[in-house]
């Protein structure tokens, strides 16, 4: 049975019992429900951008062969952020993908699905294996044909360890690296080779430069070789159709792979990180062959959207017609309650059981304050009461409350954004403060986000409230906290699209609505010289 293989593994894996996959879940396992301001207003879902409509006159085109293609996640599997609509999510995905099954048995065709890599994210935290763990489940259930690896993946165990000889049982490492010894895929073949009727298929995926250089030092890989000196070795092949799938950052890599690809034989390269801009979204009816440009098309970031190639090959066994649609996840997709999405959301549902049994969130070492700790919200309305209240009202202070919901307030991906005591470094490293946020039991005074979250931690100010150096630059506070600290959580990988929003949604949080006089009003007890 499809998928039991993967859901067997996976139960074992957690250390759960496979009763827990058999309940329904009843949370649907996305952030499906909108933020609302208690009390006030609830910002009004907008409809799809033009590009993320579905064409339903494309949808029904009868085709022989698809390719349903997935890829870029960089360990987003599920909608995630403050912006509407929130995209993205294994479920959605899975609901297209049936979707896409139905559409081809009614026109006799047949669908295969891929994942092109750069799933995980490779943060080097325990609870990383059991979401990639996850994933691959997922994508057994899912009858994957083909799973290929990026760099991030092959540095998580979970991703590269082989459980099977075919599909979303073997990872298939990128063809520019020699992976170590030690990882479990070191002995899996880089290439993919799929016969859906009279279509022949080679798949691999490669590595820019210095992501294979970074492997290398890394000890993740023995070797690392330039794209084309990797591809020099292939034997080319006109009668089939190339699939390269890679993390495009460089546009130089973009001209050395069409070099390669030409040839090779006929081919499509596909950007899995969305953020180039050098591949389409929208493709009709494009001859590719030997003596043709390769074709060039990407996905969306942090797995927002999936990919549909839809082929169609000529009577001369060595071109072929190709359509592509890049298909955004948003929320509409729900409606539709498909078997596939269930079977999903049954296994999310052990991910999450086993993320709160692991105890990720209390195990996380807290580090030090530097200076100023933070003591809650509530100390803060003893003099800014007016403004506590407004707080009480906004969108930040319900968003532990949106967490439990959909049963993810005890993941700490999810919990850094939403409470307070989190600092984030360089890049995307997170920490948590000795004082901040432990979990919703022991610390909820700290759930949501609170005053201390835009402004800093409060103590010093609590203690000595007419001290102003505090909110120097450098010091521990900010009156007015500006879009820098906003995009610590309201990031591209987070909040699609936020910072182009951000003046709209600043009302909904800055006071704007409480008089200055009321915004300070010290009780006797606290005014200084008492």
């Amino acid at each position: 049975m499809r998928g039991s293989r993967y859901l067997l593994l996976f139960v074992v894996f957690l250390g759960l019992g496979l009763l827990a996959a058999c309940g329904e879940d009843d949370s649907g396992g996305g952030a499906r429900t909108p933020v609302t301001r208690k009390g006030g207003k609830t910002p009004t879902e907008k409809a799809p951008l033009p590009e993320h409509r579905l064409e339903m006159e494309w949808w029904r085109r009868k085709v022989p062969i698809s390719l349903f293609l997935t890829g870029g996640e960089m360990g987003m599997l599920r909608p995630c952020g403050c912006d509407t609509p929130p995209m993205g999510g294994l479920e959605r995905a899975a609901i297209v993908l049936d979707m896409l099954q139905e559409r081809q048995r009614k026109a006799d065709g047949v669908v295969a699905a891929m994942s092109l890599g750069s799933s995980a994210k490779a943060t080097g935290e325990e609870q990383e294996e059991a979401k990639a763990a996850y994933l691959r489940a997922a994508q057994d259930a899912m009858g994957y044909a083909a799973v290929l690896l990026g760099s991030t993946d092959v540095r998580v165990n979970a991703m590269t360890q082989p459980q099977g000889d075919t599909g979303a049982a073997v990872p298939h490492p990128p063809i520019n690296v020699r992976l170590a010894p030690v990882n479990p895929a070191v002995d899996s073949l880089p290439l993919v080779d799929l016969n859906l009727r009279t279509l022949k298929v080679r798949a691999l995926s490669v590595v820019e430069p210095d992501e294979a250089d970074a492997l290398q030092s890394g000890f993740f890989a023995d070797a690392a070789m330039s794209i084309s000196r990797a591809l020099e070795g292939l034997q080319p092949r006109p009668d089939t159709l190339w699939v390269i799938a890679i993390r495009l950052q460089y546009a130089s890599t973009l001209q050395t792979l069409k070099g390669s690809l030409k040839r090779l034989g006929g081919g499509i390269i596909i950007d899995v990180s969305g953020k180039s801009g050098l591949g389409e979204i929208k493709v009709d009816d494009r001859r590719v062959a030997a003596d043709t440009e390769p074709l060039v098309v990407r996905l969306d970031r942090f797995g927002k959207a999936v990919g549909v190639l839809d082929v169609t090959p000529a009577e001369d066994g060595a071109s072929w017609s190709v359509n592509y649609r890049r298909i955004a996840l948003v929320p509409q997709w729900e409606k539709y309650d498909r078997k596939l999405a269930r079977d999903v959301r049954a296994l999310e549902a052990l991910y999450r059981t086993s993320v709160r049994q692991r105890g990720y969130l209390k195990r996380l070492i807290h580090h030090a304050d530097d200076g100023a700790s933070y003591v809650g919200s509530s100390k803060c309305a003893e003099c800014h009461g007016a403004i506590y209240r407004d707080w009480r009202k906004s969108v930040h202070a319900g968003a532990l409350d949106t967490l439990e919901k959909i049963d993810y307030h005890w993941d700490p991906e999810c919990v850094r954004c939403h409470t307070d005591g989190w600092e984030r470094g360089q890049g995307t490293d997170w920490i948590v403060t000795e004082t901040g946020f432990r979990d919703p039991d022991t610390t909820p005074y700290l759930g949501g986000v609170g005053c201390e979250g835009c402004h800093g931690p409060g103590s010093t100010h609590v203690a000595d409230p007419y001290n102003k150096s505090l909110f120097d630059k450098g010091g521990p506070n900010v009156t007015k906290p500006g879009l820098d600290v906003c995009m610590r959580c309201h990031d591209e990988e987070n909040s699609h699209r936020f910072q182009a929003r951000y003046k709209d949604v600043l009302p909904l949080v800055n006071h704007e609505g409480v008089p200055l006089d009321r915004r300070t009003v010290v009780p006797p007890e606290k005014r200084q010289g008492k």
